[in-house]
């Protein structure tokens, strides 16, 4: 299994928020299942992030070649602060 930590550059989510993420590893490659879940980036209390909605997609391509693959998941703050996150992928390619 690999495991990429701190992926898809810093962000802040608000109290209450849910983001959308997207992620390809590209050349429509299907690398199997894919978990990720909120990487933390600032000590807070009170606060949980979780992962849900982890789904993949597989969407036309705009030419020839593979269909590309998109492995999609919502990251939601169930906490009253908005905290600093990025995210940590776990892959078994």
């Amino acid at each position: 299994m690999a495991l990429w930590r701190g992926i898809g550059g810093f962000n802040t989510i608000a109290a209450g928020a849910t983001a959308y993420w997207e992620i390809e590893y590209g050349s429509g490659r299907d690398v199997g299942a894919v978990v990720a879940r909120p990487n933390l980036t600032e000590s807070q209390i009170n606060v949980e992030l979780v992962a849900t909605e982890q789904g993949v997609v597989a969407r036309q391509s705009a030419g020839e070649g593979a269909v590309p693959i998109i492995y999609t998941m919502r990251i939601r703050n169930n906490g009253n602060w908005p905290i600093g996150y990025n995210l940590n992928i776990g892959d078994w390619q």
